[in-house]
C-alpha cells in the first residue's frame, strides 16, 4: 500500500508557495484561513479547485473529515496559509482565556492530530507557510529559521512530524527560465529547518512539489503523487517527452525545449498555453531532479549512473 506524504514547505510571502501547491496538487480540496489566495489557480491553471475555508487548526481537523464523510478519499490535501491558521488559532484560544504553557500544548496537540489524520486516511498532506527567520535571544538562545508559528516550540514541532521541509527561496537556479522561485533543502545547514526524508532533494531544487515526489517514487519510494486533474493526464507523457529530450541533448537547452513543444502543439489533446507551460515547467522540473539530486551531493562519485 502506497504510503502518504507530510510536506512542508516555507517561504516569504509572494514566493511561489501557493502556486506550486496549485500545480502540484490540482484536484485536492485546499483548507485556507482567508480569501484571496487562490486567486492564481485560473489564471494559470484554467480552473478553480475546491476550496473551503478554516479558522483553525482544529477546526481545520474537522472540516477534513466531514470532507472525506462526503466526498470519499482525496489522494492529496492541501493546507494553505497555515501559518495564519495558526495565529488564529492562538487568537482564539488567547480570547478564551486560556494561558501559558496550557495553550501551546493545545496547539502542539493539533498540529499532531492533524499529522496522524492524514497518515490514518493515508493521504498526502501539503502545508504552506510563511517564514520565520533565524535568531538569537537576548539570553543568547538561538532559533533555526523555520515555518512561521506562534512560538519557537511549534516551530520546531512542525518539521518534526514531516517527510519534507523546503524552504522557498530566489535563486539564480531556475527550473525554466520565468520561474524564479526554488526549493533549498540543507539538512546540514543549522540556521534553518529542512528535511528530506526521500533523499531526492539537492541543496536548490525546482519548486515542485509533485516532481520532487514523482522522483522519489521513481527510486524506489512507495508514496502517494498526487494526480493529474482530470482530462490533463497526457502532462506527464509531454512532461516526460521534454525530460527525455533533455536528457539526450535532443534540446540542448529549455527554451529550445519549449520551441519544440510550441511547433508540436496540434498534435496534443489540448493547445491552451497555459496546459504547455504546465507540461513544459514539470519536464525541466524532472529532468533537473533526475541529473542535480541529492544522490550526486551526497554519494558523489559513487552515485549510480543518471537514468535518463
Amino acid at each position: 500500500m502506497s504510503e502518504p506524504a507530510v510536506v512542508v514547505v516555507f517561504a516569504p510571502s509572494g514566493y511561489g508557495k501557493t502556486v506550486d501547491a496549485l500545480y502540484s496538487a490540482a484536484t485536492a480540496p485546499f483548507f485556507t484561513p482567508a480569501p484571496g489566495g487562490l486567486t492564481p489557480a485560473r489564471a494559470l491553471l484554467g480552473f478553480m479547485p475546491l476550496e473551503i475555508r478554516v479558522n483553525s487548526i482544529a477546526q481545520a481537523t474537522t472540516a477534513i473529515r466531514a470532507y472525506v464523510q462526503k466526498n470519499g478519499k482525496p489522494s492529496a490535501l492541501v493546507l494553505d496559509d497555515f501559518s495564519i491558521t495558526a495565529e488564529r488559532s492562538h487568537y482564539a484560544l488567547d480570547k478564551a482565556g486560556m494561558k501559558g504553557w496550557g495553550v501551546w500544548q493545545k496547539l502542539a496537540r493539533d498540529v499532531m492530530d492533524l499529522r496522524e489524520l492524514a497518515l490514518d486516511l493515508g493521504v498526502t498532506l501539503i502545508i504552506t507557510c510563511h517564514e520565520a527567520q533565524p535568531k538569537t535571544a537576548d539570553s543568547g538562545v538561538f532559533t533555526a529559521g523555520g515555518p512561521k508559528m506562534p512560538s519557537a516550540a511549534m516551530i520546531a514541532t512542525l518539521p518534526h512530524v514531516a517527510t519534507l521541509v523546503l524552504r522557498g527561496v530566489k535563486d539564480a537556479f531556475v527550473q525554466a527560465p520565468e520561474w524564479s522561485g526554488a526549493y533549498s533543502c540543507d539538512p546540514s545547514d543549522g540556521r534553518w529547518v529542512t528535511k528530506d526524508r526521500f533523499c531526492v532533494v539537492p541543496k536548490v531544487a525546482p519548486m515542485n512539489v509533485r516532481e520532487i515526489l514523482r522522483q522519489a517514487r521513481r527510486i524506489g519510494h512507495d508514496v502517494i503523487v498526487p494526480p493529474r486533474a482530470r482530462g490533463l493526464e497526457w502532462l506527464d507523457t509531454v512532461a516526460e517527452q521534454i525530460a527525455d529530450g533533455l536528457a539526450s541533448n535532443r534540446w540542448p537547452s529549455t527554451a529550445v525545449a519549449a520551441q519544440a513543444l510550441a511547433a508540436n502543439a496540434k498534435a496534443l489533446p489540448s493547445q491552451d498555453p497555459r496546459h504547455l507551460r504546465w507540461a513544459w515547467r514539470d519536464g525541466c522540473a524532472r529532468h533537473k531532479l533526475r541529473t542535480t539530486g541529492a544522490s550526486q551531493e551526497l554519494f558523489g562519485m559513487f552515485s549510480p549512473p543518471t537514468a535518463a
